[in-house]
C-alpha cells in the first residue's frame, strides 16, 4: 500500500502536468501513465488533503482556488527534490536531465527551436520538453525550468537573464498601401485598418517617435488573433498594417511581402529574457542559458533585426 509520502509525491506529479497541459490524456503521456492511472492519483491526492483541487468536465479540467494554492506551495518542493539530484549530477561536472522550458509560438518556432537540435547533439544527457504557448505560464508554480518571454516582464519571484533587444516596426504590404494609400504621419493610423495582438487587452496604442515629437496612437481594425504568424499572413495578404519584430518578419520584408511603413519614425525596442525560478539554476539549464546567450543573438541578426547587441554580460536581476 501507498505510504503517505508516495501518495503526495505521486499526486503532485500527476497535478504538475495537467496544470501544464490541461487534460488527463497529456498528463498520462508526459507521465507515461493512462488517463485512469492520472486520475485515481490525483483522486488518492485530493483524498489525502481533503480538497478538491481541478474542476473536471468532459472537455477541460482546470485548477481549483485550493489547486492553485496548493500548487504553488508544494511545487517548491519538488525543486528540492529535483536541487538534491543535481548537486550529485553537478559533481560529474557533465550535464544530464530533464529541461522544461516554456517559450513563445512565433519567436520559439523561428529562433529558439531551429538552434535546439545543436544543443542535444552536443549534450547527449540531457532531455528537452519545450512547451510553445504565448499564454501566461508562472513558472514559479509550474515546474518549467526556464521560460523565454518577448515584451514587458510581469513583477514575480523569476530571476530575468537579459538575451537581447528586438527592433519594432510598421509593416504592410504593398497592395494595400496601394489601395488604402502610404501613412506619412503617425496620426494617419487613425485612418487604416491595424492589426491587433490579443495578448493585449484594452485599446491598442502605438508609440511612434520622431525626435522630440512623440505620439501614442490609439488605433483599431479588423482582425485581431493571439497568434502572431497569423496577423503576418494577413498582412502579407494586403488586410492592413501590422506592428511586430522586425526579428518576425524579416523574412518577409526579403521576400517583398512586407515593406516597412512611416520609416522615419521608431518604436520602442523590445526585450527578451530568459526567465529561471531561482539564482542557482542545475547544470543543464545553465548550459541551455549559455546556449541561448550565443544562439538567440545570432538567429536575430539572421533575421535582420538591429540594436542586437544587448549586453547579456551583464547580471541577472529579479523580475
Amino acid at each position: 500500500m501507498p505510504s503517505h509520502h508516495d501518495t503526495l509525491v505521486a499526486g503532485l506529479l500527476a497535478l504538475v502536468e495537467v496544470a501544464r497541459h490541461g487534460s488527463l490524456r497529456a498528463a498520462g503521456e508526459q507521465l507515461n501513465l493512462t488517463s485512469g492511472a492520472v486520475s485515481r492519483r490525483l483522486d488518492a491526492l485530493e483524498a489525502r488533503l481533503g480538497a478538491k483541487l481541478l474542476h473536471r468536465t468532459t472537455r477541460e479540467v482546470s485548477l481549483t482556488l485550493a489547486g492553485r494554492t496548493y500548487l504553488e506551495r508544494a511545487v517548491p518542493a519538488l525543486r528540492l527534490l529535483d536541487k538534491a539530484a543535481d548537486t550529485l549530477q553537478d559533481i560529474s561536472d557533465r550535464p544530464r536531465g530533464l529541461i522544461r522550458l516554456s517559450l513563445p509560438v512565433n519567436f520559439g518556432r523561428l529562433h529558439i527551436a531551429p538552434y535546439l537540435p545543436e544543443f542535444l547533439d552536443r549534450h547527449p544527457d540531457i532531455e528537452v520538453d519545450a512547451d510553445f504557448d504565448d499564454r501566461f505560464v508562472d513558472i514559479a508554480s509550474s515546474a518549467h525550468d526556464l521560460a523565454v518571454r518577448v515584451g514587458a516582464l510581469e513583477n514575480s519571484r523569476l530571476v530575468a537573464h537579459p538575451l537581447a533587444a528586438d527592433q519594432r516596426m510598421l509593416v504592410a504590404s504593398r497592395v494595400y498601401l496601394q489601395r488604402h494609400g502610404i501613412p506619412r504621419h503617425p496620426l494617419d493610423l487613425l485612418h487604416h485598418n491595424c492589426l491587433h495582438y490579443t495578448r493585449f487587452q484594452g485599446i491598442q496604442r502605438w508609440p511612434l517617435r520622431r525626435g522630440d515629437e512623440i505620439h501614442n496612437v490609439p488605433v483599431s481594425g479588423s482582425y485581431r488573433a493571439n497568434y502572431g504568424h497569423a496577423l503576418v499572413i494577413a498582412a502579407e495578404a494586403g488586410i492592413g498594417i501590422l506592428h511586430t519584430s522586425r526579428s518576425i518578419v524579416g523574412a518577409s520584408l526579403e521576400a517583398g511581402k512586407l515593406v516597412p511603413v512611416l520609416e522615419d519614425w521608431s518604436l520602442p525596442d523590445i526585450s527578451i529574457h530568459a526567465l529561471l525560478p531561482g539564482r542557482d539554476p542545475p547544470l543543464r539549464v545553465r548550459a541551455l542559458l549559455d546556449h541561448l546567450n550565443d544562439s538567440i543573438p545570432v538567429s536575430l541578426a539572421a533575421a535582420g533585426a538591429t540594436d542586437m547587441a544587448t549586453d547579456i554580460s551583464s547580471p541577472p536581476h529579479s523580475d
